[in-house]
């Protein structure tokens, strides 16, 4: 018996398969290099005013901020000049010119404090402690100058950034086509202009206002509408530039908008009366995704790139997820609760963190995406869990609150999502010309056996107790139930998936199944204390043979190649 499969052609272009000529040091323009230096001195002053003093005699800040503050102003000449020391001088002029592009805001921004002091909510530099008056201090200027640096390095990389044409710079943007439209990247401009038109954070001090577009002083309206604008300005470049272009650009505003949000975020993570709100994360993930979105649309690196895009979006998945497994879910009258809903998050982040690392090294890249991809339904197996029990406590207490954990959910589901895309895209990209292969009808009872124990290990529960009515797939269906049902189906799909695949996509793809359905194994220990008197449910035995026969399937699969 045979199937049609997808293998790929026997030669790709060169151009598909390797990115263009590298350009050195020496080569990129002389403009360029003097951007670098520019760009540099901006960020040293953008370091040096909060140092200073951005208030005479000013009140302390609320966290010791000064490394955040000195890693998101050096970010954007590091990247930029690492990446022209590899060899991509048009890509590092586009992340100067994406960065300067969210600079005007930051610089209205801060000019507030020349104007009045009291109405900056920026607890990373001072968290005013009464009404008397505050005077700016010598610190802001160094730090108006610093944005001007930063966007007059911008204007310097634009265009050609001085090349004469001829040279190898001009040669590589002239050699390149423009991109038509990236819709993706527009879109995902758009909602982070919005996320950073609303409020920073929650607040509970009267010193420290939480305004957002419509209630900020005229001048911050200005400087919201201007970072808005330099979001969507960028994810217009994108959309209609060469390839290196649009990929340095979109990644200077992804950093651009780390500058502003990151603060905000760390604000309303940890400092007392402060909590998170929604606006920085939004901006920060629709950033995130311009960058991504332009970058997969674009094809100047090669096939292996959206392999490594996954793989960053999924080591931040799993970065949020441990983070979602270890701070707090709900809390109640501000004082931290004890909860069990979001310790699967534990063992999904390590498990999708640790098969997101292969995927940054060409080596492995290609051989651990599909266990890569599978893995990731770990993400919203544990997310949704810790979602159902947020909306059940605050629905029945108003006293209720919630948690960082609830942020780092949505991070950690949001980026989980965004990896799946990439990882499908580049799973398509691997696909080719059509051939013949046998069907290997030996497989088919442990996938068959592997199949159906998924279904039962995600469908009935792993702990059992009195009074203790879980979440399931056919009865007590709740939000919970969504992360189940999407597992399950995630192993089904798979198992389906084996026979027409190559044998080691399919071994890996079954061997990622099986992780994931180890996440839920260890439900039950990191679980079972939340009732009195639990005792391992049936639910417990399916994973676990359910696991042990996608080990022997995908290992029977490898022997195959």
């Amino acid at each position: 018996m045979t199937l049609r499969i997808t293998t790929p052609p026997a030669a790709d272009s060169a151009a598909d398969a390797s990115p263009g000529p590298r350009i050195g040091w020496a080569e990129s323009p002389s403009r360029l290099r003097l951007a670098f230096a520019v760009a540099a001195a901006g960020a040293v002053a953008q370091v040096a005013g909060p140092l200073i003093g951005l208030v005479d005699a000013s009140p302390a800040a609320a966290f010791a901020s000064i490394p955040l503050l000195v890693l998101l102003a050096v970010l954007p000449p590091v990247v930029a000049t690492a990446l022209a020391v590899a060899g991509r001088p048009i890509v590092a002029a586009g992340v100067l010119v994406g960065a300067a592009l969210l600079t005007p805001g930051r610089f209205l921004g801060d000019l507030q404090f020349l104007l009045d002091p009291l109405v900056v909510s920026r607890p990373e530099v001072m968290v005013p402690t009464s009404l008397a008056p505050l005077r700016a201090g010598a610190g802001l200027w160094v730090l108006l100058v610093g944005h001007l640096l930063v966007i007059a390095a911008g204007l310097m990389a634009a265009n050609r950034a001085g090349a004469p044409y001829g040279t190898p710079y001009a040669a590589e943007l002239d050699d390149e086509v423009r991109q038509r439209s990236a819709p993706l990247g527009l879109v995902a401009g758009v909602v982070a202009a919005f996320g950073l038109q609303l409020p920073p954070f929650t607040s509970g001090n009267a010193f420290l206002l939480a305004e957002g577009l419509i209630d900020s002083p005229w001048l911050l309206r200005f400087a919201l509408l201007a970072a808005g604008a330099g979001v969507v300005a960028a994810a217009l470049v994108g959309a209609g530039s060469r390839p290196s272009v649009a990929r340095g650009v979109s990644v200077g505003a992804a950093l651009g908008v780390l500058a502003i949000t990151a603060p905000q975020i760390a604000a309303g993570l940890w400092v007392a009366l402060l909590d998170a709100a929604p606006g920085p994360y939004v901006a920060l993930l629709a950033a995130a995704g311009l960058a991504v979105s332009l970058w997969v649309t674009t094809r100047a690196h090669g096939r292996s790139e959206p392999v490594r895009i996954a793989g960053v979006l999924g080591l931040l998945a799993g970065l949020a997820g441990i983070a979602a497994g270890t701070t707090t879910v709900i809390a109640v009258n501000g004082v931290a609760q004890e909860t069990y809903s979001n310790r699967l998050f534990l063992p999904a982040g390590i498990l999708v963190a640790a098969l997101a690392l292969p995927l940054l090294f060409s080596k492995t890249a290609t051989a651990l995406r599909p266990a890569f991809a599978a893995a990731l339904a770990a993400i919203p197996l544990a997310g949704m869990s810790t979602l159902d029990a947020v909306v059940t406590a605050t629905a029945v207490d108003a006293t209720v609150g919630t948690g960082a954990a609830v942020w780092f959910t949505a991070a950690a589901g949001a980026l989980a999502a965004a990896a799946a895309v990439v990882a499908l895209v580049a799973g398509n990209a691997e696909r080719g010309e059509v051939e013949e292969r046998p069907l290997d009808l030996v497989l088919v009872a442990p996938l068959a056996v592997a199949g159906l124990l998924a279904i039962g290990a995600f469908g009935l529960p792993v702990v059992k107790a009195t009074g203790l009515v879980p979440p399931g797939i056919w009865t007590e269906f709740r939000l919970a139930s969504l992360g189940l049902l999407l597992a399950a189906l995630t192993v089904v799909v798979a198992v389906a998936l084996t026979p027409l695949s190559r044998p080691h996509r399919a071994g890996a793809l079954l061997l990622g199944c099986a992780g994931l359905v180890g996440v839920r194994v260890l439900e039950y220990p990191l679980t079972a204390a939340r009732a009195a008197g639990s005792v391992p449910g049936p639910g417990l035995w399916l994973s676990l043979a359910c696991t042990a026969a996608l080990v022997v399937a995908g290992l029977m699969v490898l022997s195959r190649r």
